[in-house]
């Protein structure tokens, strides 16, 4: 998913050589663009049967995971494409995308394991509670604790998801940002060209190996992620060069919002899912000049936050309906009521017709994670950041110290 960091400073850097100007160290409009990409995932995935679960069109929503890959393309070229000049900068800047990335997913693989402790527990005691899965079973084993702590576990080492499932994105964006800095790094002058390749060149790959759907994760996901990532940065490349005010940005902001939603809703499964990252990076580059309505709709506090606890959002939502679902197997084993359903192979909550569990999905997809994602972006996410930059600072400064001291040694 998009899980990235904005520039420090209220506008941006110039790029005297791309000539360029300054261009907003935030983009608001994209901001709330991944909360609500974030938010659609968790609808997605909420255990509710629901009218829209057998619709084509629902199975698109899988699209926002594509629109996180470029906007974190988009973002990171923004955060930090001019503050990568040698490898002291690389190396900086992976240690700021683990401190990112790395210690929410450890969190929520900690608390998967708690739970099947409890599993364990549970189950050798001779009561049962409707488990859909034994303990530690597949997706759930020691051996995928290990690749999931490494971040590795999006690398066909398994047969699909495992222990926080949605956590294969992050661990292919932090693998595809270290080869953004590489790139950045080796040919900064040939970046656009080196950017172009790696998307289309992942694309192709993967639409050999995948034909059939754009819509992988374990087994050729970071070939999802190059895709849309690198796409993602030509689109920030694009937006550098051509900075001018939009002439008509409410009108063309509606445009493409509506081409996105139109895209996701009639496109079938097969080659034109291919097509996404262009509709995204056509949404992105309208929705980055801030300046129509729909940007301002997207600059409402409400929106702005949920941008803020995007990455909490995805990330901390499985581990929620899981207990969800655990706690209905319960209460329709030990009260023998129908609120428990298998359908397409998943487990399913019934509450209601058909369309009113559609409203009831949407209501609790925000009312069960939001406030929760609030809490874990404050104690965890944040402090690690903040951590995490603080040791990088004390670490510069010592080593700019002992470059001085050396120097005055032998002046």
């Amino acid at each position: 998913m998009g899980h990235t960091e904005t520039a420090p400073a209220r506008f941006g850097t110039v790029d005297a050589a791309a000539g360029a100007v300054a261009l907003p160290a935030r983009f608001e409009a994209l901001d709330a663009l991944r909360g609500v990409c974030a938010l659609l995932v968790v609808l997605f995935h909420i255990p509710v049967y629901h009218a829209l679960k057998d619709a084509r069109a629902f199975a698109n929503l899988q699209f926002c995971v594509d629109m996180f890959f470029a906007l974190s393309g988009f973002v990171l070229c923004h955060a930090y494409g001019w503050r990568l000049a040698d490898t002291a900068d690389g190396v900086r800047f992976a240690a700021m995308r683990l401190a990112r990335l790395w210690p929410l997913h450890m969190v929520m693989l900690g608390l998967f394991v708690v739970l099947e402790v409890a599993k364990l527990a549970v189950s050798r005691t001779g009561h049962s509670i409707a488990l859909e899965a034994q303990p530690f079973g597949p997706g759930h084993s020691v051996w995928e604790i290990v690749t999931n702590t490494l971040f590795l576990q999006s690398f066909g080492l398994h047969g699909g998801l495992s222990w926080n499932g949605v956590a294969w994105s992050a661990a292919v964006e932090f693998y595809v940002s270290l080869l953004f800095a590489a790139v950045m790094l080796l040919f900064p002058r040939r970046r656009y060209a080196v950017f172009l390749g790696l998307s289309l060149g992942a694309g192709a790959m993967l639409y050999a190996v995948s034909p059939d759907t754009l819509f992988v994760s374990t087994d050729w996901g970071v070939l999802r992620a190059l895709f849309s990532f690198f796409a993602g940065c030509l689109v920030y490349e694009l937006r550098a060069r051509f900075s001018a005010p939009l002439t008509a940005p409410s009108e063309l902001e509606i445009l493409f919002v509506v081409v996105a939603i139109a895209f996701a809703v009639v496109t079938p499964q097969g080659a034109g899912q291919f097509a996404f990252p262009l509709v995204a990076g056509a949404l992105i580059y309208v929705l980055s000049f801030d300046q129509g309505g729909v940007a301002a709709v997207m600059r409402l506090p409400a929106l702005q936050r949920l941008g803020l606890w995007s990455y909490s959002i995805y990330m901390i939502h499985p581990f929620i309906f899981q207990l969800m679902k655990m706690v209905a197997s319960f209460i329709d084993q030990k009260l023998h009521v129908k609120l428990i359903a298998w359908h397409n192979g998943e487990k399913l909550l019934l509450l209601g017709s058909l369309q009113q569990a559609m409203w009831v999905a949407l209501a609790l997809s925000v009312v069960l994670v939001v406030p929760f994602a609030a809490l874990t972006y404050r104690w965890i996410e944040k402090p690690a950041m903040d951590a995490a930059r603080r040791e990088l600072s004390a670490t510069r400064r010592a080593a700019t110290a002992g470059i001085a001291g050396a120097a005055r040694s032998f002046g």
